[in-house]
């Protein structure tokens, strides 16, 4: 534990010096540390992210996510800024989806798309609402650059692949019967 050292000077007065002297175990027990730890996103009180987010310049925000995801968005808001317009801020920015997801621009796409254009692809395992796609296209519209257009948000959803699968089969034999009118 720190030493406290005196703050005054050495004229100062009796009653001065016992009035410090009460509150120096108040004053060592501060935590000198906090605003360093209410500026940084993973040790910031959780009370504390809107304005940290407010801080940090960030783009959209939900109260409806949760910690972890709104501590993601502060952390990746430097990057999208620093990168805006492109398709890597495009990719940081949908890290808030906390879903995985692909950015395939005109030229990666088969066959290839009209210029500038883009489209996202969305992995879940969970059925998709309108919500998450309203959200997805707010981080998308504001990390791109203004000339290229998202074309689509493709889920692609794998509903079944936890669940039993039955197949079934069946075996047929036919013969054909000839019969020919007598003569």
């Amino acid at each position: 534990m720190n030493k406290f050292r005196s703050l005054l000077p050495p004229s100062a007065l009796h009653p001065e010096r016992a009035q410090e002297k009460a509150s120096t175990e108040q004053i060592v027990a501060l935590d000198t540390d906090m605003v360093r730890k209410a500026k940084n996103p993973d040790t910031c009180p959780a009370h504390l992210l809107p304005w940290l987010a407010w801080e940090f310049a960030v783009d959209s925000w939900d109260d409806a996510w949760t910690e972890e995801e709104k501590r993601q968005v502060i952390k990746d808001a430097a990057y999208v800024h620093q990168h805006r317009g492109t398709a890597g801020a495009v990719r940081r920015s949908l890290s808030a989806v906390s879903l995985p997801t692909t950015v395939v621009e005109w030229w990666e796409d088969e066959p290839r798309k009209d210029p500038y254009t883009f489209r996202v692809e969305v992995y879940s395992v969970q059925a998709v609402d309108e919500a998450l796609y309203q959200r997805i296209r707010r981080q998308v519209d504001k990390a791109k650059n203004l000339r290229s257009l998202l074309t689509t948000i493709d889920v692609i959803a794998d509903l079944g692949a936890k669940g039993t699968y039955y197949t079934g089969g069946a075996v047929t034999a036919w013969i054909d019967v000839v019969i020919e009118a007598g003569v």
